[in-house]
């Protein structure tokens, strides 16, 4: 390969593992910044199996939680019919809440469109 094609091609891929670099900060600051937020359970609430982006707005019940848990949030996720936030249950399983369902709050409050 002569260097007329190299320069363009060595350019290309410096620009593409730049993009790529600034992608994946930006995700990471962003579960960063979901880690941050707490549900606060008001009534007895539906965990849902899995994480809220396979399941999605309805999923299969894997257990309930009742009022006064506070659950840590690992990753929130807005879909096209609901909010999904990913949960760390106190025994160590992992599941997630569908907002409208249940009786739960978020702390810090999340941002209304």
């Amino acid at each position: 390969m002569s260097l007329h094609f190299k320069k363009p091609l060595a350019f290309a891929a410096a620009s593409l593992f730049i993009v790529c670099t600034v992608l994946v900060l930006l995700w990471l600051r962003d579960m960063q910044n979901d880690r941050k937020h707490t549900v606060n359970v008001k009534g007895v609430t539906p965990i849902f199996a899995g994480d809220g982006g396979d399941g999605g707005c309805h999923g299969m019940q894997l257990t309930t939680v009742e009022r006064g848990a506070e659950l840590p949030v690992r990753r929130i996720r807005y879909l096209k019919g609901c909010a999904a936030i990913d949960v760390a249950l106190p025994d160590g399983r992992k599941g997630y809440v569908v907002l409208g369902i249940g009786d739960v709050s978020v702390n810090p409050p999340l941002p209304t469109i």
